[in-house]
């Protein structure tokens, strides 16, 4: 990472040269490719620019020779060579001026430090800038009457934390407004953070902000924290914010949650040891979205007081596991993954009022049958291919929501009806796709739900009976009254039937009677034996 040391060391790299030039018809602008330790930029200026510069640094720097620039030219400036000369003449002023600091061991004056960009790119220059940014609006953000969330970057979390630990005065220059007691002082108080990173480099220069290491400890009040696109295993201090985090957010950095639920420690200790962890006690809204994770690991139950989970956009494919653990949970976003089976879900997330298993692999609902305060449940973009995937929802008394777009099944012949059909009464009160039902909708549910139940009992009546003839020790004789009656109760299901519109079709008849096969058994024993007794005689 750049560091300007006041002093010359063995080991880090500097460098200033221009190394290339682009002409036009106006002007020409020259490449500086600046080399500090193990980093390296570039910067693109005009010699105008070069020439406010030099007079800006006369005047804070005396001593520096006037006529280290090389002088301005009006006529053939544009011409092949002349443009070579001052390329070169151009690269040795500013290898003059570097070695200038170094030799007499100041800091970087802060006309250079804009000029080569040391304020993006180096630690000392970051700090100052962020420091002087928060002198004149830190206040402004903390007494926000509205929440005002503060944006970071890893680089100038890093350039902190590095800075931190160097051995020189917070305030390393003449100037009070970019003392780094400001940085401090805010980040202490500050209770809504976002630090942002990024997978490409950082400007022109060869920083990749998403891999640097940095000290969080420095939030004492932070009661929202979203981590975007850093390595959360290049964190220290997380600890820290376990007193105070009430929102985490984390995005484009996890491959597990043990990364961020842990922080130091790599496993869960034994039972007897876990006084060695502490939970995330305060945190009741955790989003782990858009990040790697292929399946829930144990650490998933410190965020013991989670009351929202947001997992959406993850590759998670199998069983969801440990979310029995999260006693408080009543929301859960599990959109945008790869699942396809939720038969035991019931058994894990007993408690909760909105589910979202949107754009996965499902093609039943069985395992949500049970899930008893459920209000809100999103389907959509499914593989459920039939009603009769989704009629285990009907025994979900609570439920008032229920969005089942772009699935296969929205194809079928009046399938809003059909679905309402699978609530029975409760159909008024459930929002199908965002519409609720009208009369019309509710009418003809009501006769199919009719049907079925008819249909449900008289099978549920041909099974007991069937039951009760094939019991091997209580035969059942049908009398001419029952078969009367029963055949009464077929006349009747017929005229019903032909009430109903002609497109529904009724379940087939359950045969009349009943052979009692072991009643005939035992007459034909009871004749064999009187014949047997008469031969003896």
């Amino acid at each position: 990472m750049a560091l300007w040391i006041t002093s010359s060391q063995l080991g880090i790299r500097r460098d200033i040269q221009i190394t290339n030039f682009h002409t036009n018809q106006k002007f020409t602008e020259y490449t500086i490719e600046i080399h500090l330790d193990d980093v390296h930029w570039h910067v693109k200026k005009r010699y105008s620019e070069f020439a406010e510069f030099h007079e800006e640094l006369i005047k804070q720097i005396p001593t520096i020779d006037v006529k280290s620039l090389p002088p301005k030219k009006l006529l053939n400036k544009n011409s092949p060579d002349f443009i070579h000369r001052r390329r070169l003449a151009l690269d040795n002023y500013l290898k003059y001026l570097y070695q200038f600091f170094t030799m007499n061991s100041m800091q970087l004056p802060e006309c250079f430090v804009k000029f080569l960009d040391f304020h993006l790119y180096e630690v000392h220059g970051i700090v100052r800038k962020l420091a002087e940014e928060l002198f004149l609006n830190g206040d402004k953000i903390l007494s926000a009457s509205t929440k005002k969330v503060f944006s970071i970057s890893p680089l100038q979390m890093y350039a902190i934390t590095r800075r931190m630990k160097l051995a020189e005065p917070p305030c390393d220059s003449n100037d009070p407004v970019k003392d780094l007691s400001h940085v401090l002082d805010f980040l202490c108080h500050v209770k809504y953070v976002q630090i942002v990173g990024s997978p490409d480099n950082f400007g022109t220069s060869t920083i990749k902000t998403q891999f640097l290491p940095f000290d969080v400890s420095f939030f004492k009040s932070v009661e929202e924290l979203e981590l975007d696109c850093v390595q959360t295993n290049q964190i220290t201090g997380i600890d820290n914010l376990k007193k105070t985090v009430r929102r985490l957010s984390i995005h484009r950095s996890l491959t597990s949650i043990r990364e961020i639920a842990l922080s130091s420690l790599t496993e869960i200790p034994p039972s007897s040891n876990e006084w060695l962890i502490s939970t995330w006690k305060l945190v009741t809204y955790l989003d782990l979205s858009k990040n790697s994770l292929h399946l829930l690991d144990e650490s998933l139950k410190l965020f013991c007081k989670t009351e929202t989970l947001d997992l959406s956009y993850n590759l998670l494919e199998t069983t969801i596991d440990h979310l029995q653990h999260l006693h408080f949970l009543q929301n859960l976003n599990l959109s945008n993954n790869r699942l396809h089976d939720v038969s035991d879900f019931n058994a894990r997330v007993g408690n909760i009022r909105s589910l979202d298993l949107s754009f996965n692999e499902l093609i039943t609902t069985d395992g949500l049958s049970r899930l008893y305060s459920l209000i809100t449940l999103n389907l959509s973009s499914n593989k459920l291919d039939s009603i009769k995937n989704i009629e285990s929802l009907g025994s979900l008394p609570c439920l008032e929501n229920l969005c089942l777009k772009n699935n296969p099944l929205t194809r079928i012949v009046d399938y809003r009806i059909r679905v309402f059909a699978v609530f029975y009464n409760r159909a008024k009160d459930v929002w199908l796709d965002g519409q609720m039902p009208d009369q019309r909708e509710l009418d003809r549910a009501a006769v199919i739900s009719a049907m079925s139940r008819a249909k449900q009992n008289e099978a549920a009546q041909a099974t007991m009976l069937v039951q009760k003839v094939l019991s091997p020790t209580t035969p059942v004789l049908l009398s001419s009254s029952l078969l009367r009656q029963k055949s009464n109760t077929n006349l009747k299901n017929m005229n019903a039937a032909s009430s109903c519109p002609s497109n529904l079709t009724i379940i087939e008849k359950q045969p009349d009677v009943v052979l009692d096969t072991k009643a005939n058994n035992n007459n034909n024993n009871n004749d064999a034996i009187s014949t047997e007794e008469t031969n003896r005689s």
